[in-house]
């Protein structure tokens, strides 16, 4: 066996995984409790990738801190997904959400609460403890502890650039390290969990449409669309891909920290000092409406007790450190705002004041924002000083579209056939979210969709 240089001697094992997110080290997991030898390669000098960065917000159903139905979060699922997405994968999602709770608690990922968001009948989203790590982090610590702990190899700063293939189907990968390059050996197959294409601006320009080479990535440096091209060169067909090129959250562009306040009592106004949607929409259409503004501009304006509701959820902690104007009025407020970034601070004013009467009124009529977010939570004015305000452009936490997967994530190739030996879990893979999103589903498809990768190509037949 060839030696990857910087790598030690020999790099080969039953199962090799390519990326050290929570799909990757979910599937290396799963691998290694069937007994296989698994080898993990992440191209980043760390662990972690987008997962890591994340709230680790996790949909999961009949569990202890969430009874809610299978039935129930499918429902929820197909109407998130506007009813055009890959059926199976939904009904996989939900068929294995409550084991899949049980294991991440036996691995040492204990939930704290849950959380309904947008396009959720149910607080379908487990929230992790806060601490000193975000959710997504403490999901990645314990993930690779338990992954060494079972004998797993994980090497960091090794890209991989292709995929080996014979007539047997994927047998390695060739890999790169400080200019070098190997072929690494896959006894029984290749798990593919490099994440997506956010950072990549010639994959946004060729899939995505007009306005989303704007979007502000706040992904996993690694996210260059690695695994996609890798599996295209053998043919894999690809789900969603265009569609799946979209904003996902808020983003305070200076720090590059995403800002969802709005969910706690904030608006969203434009350059002009307008609203321009429904603040307790899903975050993907609030960033939709927001690059259709001048200079895609927005600026969160709430109050204190908004930012103190904000600050005791892990999307608070996370989702935290931007810019922040303050004023001991609305007029002190969003003066400061205008003096610095040009917006008509006459109209934010008054556009302000009408939705302070509005929501004492408990309704919206201009967007019809009933509720702080989603369903969930009634309509309160912003009338507790300080009052705060963060300037934020259309961002993202990932894209939705990839490579087109099986149910048991075989990749399957432009004819519908599976590429044999080649499996993939994670933001690589397409078809599950669709054309549409719930939140909470992006690191708990990359969970479920990793074991259910793992577990494949453990049963696959030694070469």
């Amino acid at each position: 066996m060839a030696k990857v240089a910087g790598g030690g001697a020999g790099l080969a094992a039953d199962v090799v995984v390519l990326g050290g997110g929570a799909a990757g080290l979910m599937a290396a997991v799963e691998a290694a409790d069937a007994g296989r030898e698994v080898l993990v390669l992440e191209k980043q000098p760390a662990i972690g990738g987008s997962t890591a960065l994340s709230g680790g917000y996790v949909a999961l159903c009949e569990t202890d801190l969430q009874p809610g139905t299978r039935d129930e979060l499918l429902a929820d699922l197909r109407a998130s997904h506007r009813h055009d997405a890959q059926d199976d994968l939904s009904v996989a999602y939900v068929d294995d959400a409550p084991d899949t709770y049980r294991r991440l608690n036996d691995l040492g990922i204990r939930f704290a609460g849950t959380m309904q968001f947008a396009n959720m009948s149910r607080a379908w989203g487990h929230e992790l403890p806060l601490g000193d790590q975000g959710g997504g982090a403490q999901i990645v610590d314990r993930l690779a502890a338990a992954a060494r702990d079972r004998g797993v190899r994980i090497v960091a700063g090794v890209r991989t650039t292709r995929l080996v293939s014979d007539d047997a189907g994927v047998v390695g990968v060739v890999a790169e390290v400080d200019g070098h390059r190997s072929v690494v050996a896959a006894g029984r197959g290749v798990v593919v969990a490099t994440g997506g294409f956010t950072r990549n601006p010639d994959l946004i320009k060729a899939y995505g449409r007009p306005g989303t080479e704007d979007i502000l990535p706040i992904t996993g440096a690694g996210s260059h669309g690695d695994g996609l091209l890798m599996a295209s060169a053998l043919g894999a067909a690809t789900s969603y891909v265009g569609r799946g090129v979209a904003p996902t959250t808020p983003v305070e562009p200076a720090t590059g920290k995403g800002c969802v306040v709005n969910y706690h009592g904030g608006i969203l106004l434009n350059r002009e000092g307008r609203r321009f949607c429904d603040e307790s929409a899903v975050y993907v259409d609030l960033c939709w409406a927001g690059l259709a503004q001048t200079d895609h501009f927005m600026v969160q304006v709430f109050d204190d007790a908004a930012r103190a509701a904000y600050a005791t959820t892990m999307v608070g902690q996370v989702m935290s450190g931007g810019d922040t104007f303050t004023g001991d009025t609305v007029e002190e407020l969003l003066g400061a705002v205008a003096d610095a970034t040009g917006l008509d601070a006459a109209t934010a004013v008054a556009t302000v004041h009408e939705y302070n009467r509005y929501a004492s009124a408990g309704a919206d009529p201009v967007f019809g924002r009933r509720h702080l977010i989603g369903t969930d939570g009634a309509l309160r004015p912003i009338d507790q000083p300080p009052f705060q305000a963060i300037v934020v452009v259309p961002g993202t936490t990932h894209f939705n579209g990839g490579l087109r997967v099986a149910a048991d994530m075989a990749v399957v190739d432009v004819f519908g056939d599976p590429i044999p030996r080649l499996f993939a879990a994670g933001e690589v893979t397409g078809g599950f979210h669709g054309s549409g999103y719930m939140p909470a589903t992006h690191v708990g498809s990359a969970l479920i969709f990793g074991r259910r990768a793992g577990r494949s190509a453990a049963q696959v037949s030694r070469r």
